[in-house]
């Protein structure tokens, strides 16, 4: 049976009783390697830290650096603390998601800037990103140290919107955003290290993604994305050491889908990439859905979502 596993996010409040639910739930629904879950913003829960000391100062549409990062000492996020923490006493194998640098900077502006505007991030500042680089990379490390994730997965959205196909913006080199996210997998030991990118995938990522040397899947969106479903070949995945975190169950529709669709999606994964497939899971996070159906989202749409996973891929492996 390919393995199954999730990306991160949940409909759900933050606090611990929702916490645990997820996790436990995801366990007894029978996946894989259930995802820590994250009911915060993913940002957030990584520059809490530099907000609390005054670092960073928390507004609508992003953060503003008002104060010197590298004064800070990172400490990993209280959820994933306490996710742990049960998962470890229950004995699953579990997933932890890292929100990568890039992404993270995305939504950092320096003081003055336009919070809010790409352009204007700490992207645009190459000093400014080197500091909260080097303080996401001793997250890691700190991160690292509290948990022993059989699967850590780098998660960079923005990689999507700021690599084109020729070029990046900002000037930024493919060798040098493949060895910034290789710094942060470096930090973690896990036997199973990727990274996600979500939406349409621009044509210089594989410049970028199948040269990492500490990562051995990479994690795309399939089943919202027609077009990403052949974006690899199997050859070059194989020749670079990658297998494929395959999405077979739609993040962004509300629709809990049938059976025999996602069986037909995910033959297709198997005929196209055979052995290079590493899992089969949802495109992206959940937490898109929080407030369809009024608080229900979780019961109605996620867990069925999840129990059709499940069930299909149970079914393509007594079918191999």
């Amino acid at each position: 049976m390919i393995p199954t596993t999730l990306v991160g996010s949940f409909p759900l409040d933050y606090n611990r009783e929702n916490i645990k639910r997820a996790l436990i739930d995801q366990y007894e629904v029978g996946i894989t390697f259930p995802v820590l879950p994250q009911l915060r913003d993913f940002v957030y829960m990584y520059v809490e830290p530099l907000v609390n000391k005054g670092v960073l100062s928390h507004e609508h549409l992003g953060y503003e650096v008002r104060g010197d990062i590298l004064s800070v000492e990172p400490e990993p996020p209280e959820d994933i603390v306490y996710a742990v923490d049960i998962a470890e006493d229950i004995g699953i194998k579990y997933r932890l998601a890292f929100t990568g640098p890039f992404t993270i900077a995305s939504r950092l502006t320096p003081k003055g800037g336009k919070l809010g505007d790409i352009k204007s991030s700490l992207l645009a500042h190459e000093d400014l990103f080197g500091e909260l680089f080097d303080y996401l990379v001793e997250m890691a490390r700190q991160v690292s140290k509290v948990s022993h994730p059989h699967v850590v997965c780098v998660d960079e959205p923005v990689l999507s919107v700021i690599v084109g196909a020729k070029s990046i913006m900002f000037g930024l080199e493919p060798k040098k955003v493949t060895q910034a996210l290789d710094r942060v997998l470096g930090q973690f030991k896990s036997p199973h290290r990727g990274v996600h990118v979500c939406s349409r995938l621009p044509p210089l990522l594989k410049n970028i993604l199948l040269p990492l040397r500490n990562a051995n899947f990479l994690d795309h969106e399939h089943s919202d994305i027609p077009e990403n479903r052949k974006y690899y070949s199997r050859e070059e995945l194989n020749r670079a050491g990658k297998a494929l975190g395959y999405g077979i169950i739609s993040s962004r529709n509300t629709r809990v889908e049938e059976e025999q669709d996602v069986i037909a999606l995910a033959k297709e994964a198997l005929n196209t990439y055979g052995a290079q497939l590493a899992f089969l899971k949802p495109d992206c996070g959940f937490g898109g859905m929080r407030g369809f159906l009024k608080g229900k989202e979780y019961e109605e749409i996620v867990l069925r979502k999840l129990k059709v996973l499940v069930n299909v891929a149970k079914g393509l492996g007594e079918q191999e």
